[in-house]
């Protein structure tokens, strides 16, 4: 593993004065890395933009309506409850690593610099492509899903229904292509987007939740809020029913990992980045809290609802009464979706120029380039424009598609989650330098835990919704991720164990790898 010249705790200060660095300059240095962002981010934005990329507000909302199927109101709520501990658990182990390693790179250059020579360069080649095939696919269903908001806006103003495949995949292209741009305005103009964000995410979730049981004619009871379980899946078996409705509660919390794109943009990034990680995964959990009580509560019809191609929509009209209303709470779940669309972009854009300055994408020395006077990683966002694009256009010819991309990015990101702690508990369970954030002794077995529960999650995460299974029905996570894994082994042996030998020094600071 690398070890820093500096100190675990903190850098010699005469060392950095001597060559003219500050602290963050000097510990991307000892890792072997020259600074190329400028650092602009402060740690309200370095928390803000993983809350804004949670989303919790439309990322929960967005799938609340089909998971009533499974397990019910009870299922959602407990299920929010089993969930978080355990994303709790991930987020501070990740915290203690960003400390130690605050990279671009993130799961995958902690997965790098926690295993050993030998197999290093393997498992960061891995979940390197894992993770990307995931944050690209977050892209894809962000952009996709801010375009139903669109449509289910329109459609609740207007008596003329839209359902054009073409208008959707057509307002889908704009979106990339419009956070694309926003993105080259560089990580300032990020800064303002999600300063932002966290207040329009704050008060508008305070409106919704508030609103709607104000505004709701009837409201159910807490005994049917916390036990009502509904089974409509087809599996006799109450433990699967409610693990399958648990999922809605994993897709909502996940994101808050995002941060460590910007970290060499952050200012004293060892103490910032892990802090970020953890106030967003507490701000994200305590809101969905608010949120989900809020709106079991105000459910007005269940069959409606799940009889419903706009179950989002459907349940602010019913519980409001107002299409004017409801367009308002769309937009406000609109915009959210928006902000993280843009902060999904900037993470994977700088993810993939985080693996080509190692040499890890094809076409590396161009991916790598940054541009201008705001060192923006331009070719980078283009690249993932087109890919995003390209990806799209098949969804017109099987709607079983679009699920299977939407399965990719649950289940390529737990992978990534789990794959980094696993290297430290095999390789560097006493060896991993300590930042300023460290769990000390629990380090190891909340390490322990989030990978426990990353397997059993993931195994979880493929599991189809309903049985008996139909093709439109399947779930293609299994297949999604296998695909990814097939992909990346196949070409780390075709190319990748010649070409890619880990990180690839940019300055001319030794370090060692044991």
């Amino acid at each position: 593993m690398y070890i820093p010249q500096a100190t675990q705790e903190k850098v010699d200060i005469q060392h950095v004065e001597s060559n003219n660095l500050d602290v963050d300059e000097q510990r991307l240095q000892d890792l072997g890395y020259k600074q190329e962002f400028k650092r602009e981010i402060s740690l309200f934005v370095q928390a803000g933009f993983g809350f804004s990329t949670m989303a919790v507000l439309p990322s929960w909302m967005v799938g609340f309506g089909s998971s009533i199927n499974a397990g019910g109101p009870s299922s959602l709520f407990w299920g929010w409850l089993v969930v978080s501990p355990f994303v709790m658990c991930i987020a501070l182990s990740m915290a203690e690593v960003i400390s130690a390693f605050p990279l671009a790179g993130g799961v995958y250059s902690w997965s790098y610099l926690l295993a050993n020579k030998k197999w290093g360069p393997f498992m960061a080649y891995i979940n390197g492509y894992a993770y990307l095939v995931g944050l690209t696919a977050v892209v894809i269903t962000l952009a996709w899903t801010s375009a139903t908001f669109i449509f289910q806006i329109a459609n609740t103003l207007n008596i003329t229904q839209i359902s054009s495949q073409g208008a959707n995949v057509g307002l889908y292209i704009g979106l990339i292509i419009g956070a694309t741009l926003y993105n080259l305005l560089g990580l300032k103009y990020s800064a303002y987007l999600n300063k932002f964000m966290v207040g329009w995410v704050l008060l508008g979730t305070l409106i919704i939740i508030i609103a709607i049981p104000a505004m709701a004619p009837t409201h159910n009871s807490a005994t049917w809020v916390f036990t009502e379980f509904t089974n409509n899946t087809g599996y006799s078996n109450k433990g699967i029913v409610f693990f399958v409705g648990m999922l809605q509660s994993g897709w909502a919390l996940v994101g808050y990992e995002t941060g460590a794109q910007i970290v060499e943009g952050t200012k004293n990034a060892a103490v910032t980045a892990p802090r970020g990680i953890i106030i967003c995964v507490v701000g994200a959990i305590v809101q969905g809290f608010g949120l989900i009580l809020s709106t079991l509560f105000s459910i007005q019809d269940v069959d409606e609802l799940l009889g419903s191609e706009m179950p989002v929509a459907t349940f602010f009209l019913r519980a409001t009464k107002s299409p004017a209303v409801t367009a308002f709470f769309l937009v406000i779940l609109l915009i959210t979706q928006i902000g993280s669309l843009c902060n999904s972009v900037l993470a994977t854009a700088h993810f993939a120029w985080s693996m080509s300055r190692d040499g890890c994408l094809p076409f590396s020395g161009f991916l790598y380039k940054l541009r201008g006077e705001n060192h923006i990683a331009a070719n980078s966002l283009f690249a993932q424009m087109v890919v995003c694009i390209v990806i799209i256009l098949p969804s017109f010819a099987s709607a079983v598609y679009w699920q299977a991309i939407m399965s990719a990015a649950v289940i390529s990101i737990n992978v990534s989650y789990a794959l980094p702690l696993l290297c430290r508990v095999i390789w560097s369970r006493h060896t991993m330098p300590k930042g300023p954030f460290s769990l000390g002794k629990f380090g190891i077995p909340l390490n322990i835990i989030s990978i426990i529960w990353a397997c059993f999650f993931g195994v979880i995460l493929c599991i189809p919704s309903v049985s008996p299974v139909a093709p439109e029905t399947m779930n293609w996570a299994s297949l999604m991720i296998g695909a990814v894994m097939i992909f990346s082994v196949f070409f780390w042996f075709i190319s990748g164990r010649r070409k890619f030998a880990g990180h690839i020094q940019t300055t001319d600071n030794e370090v060692t790898k044991e």
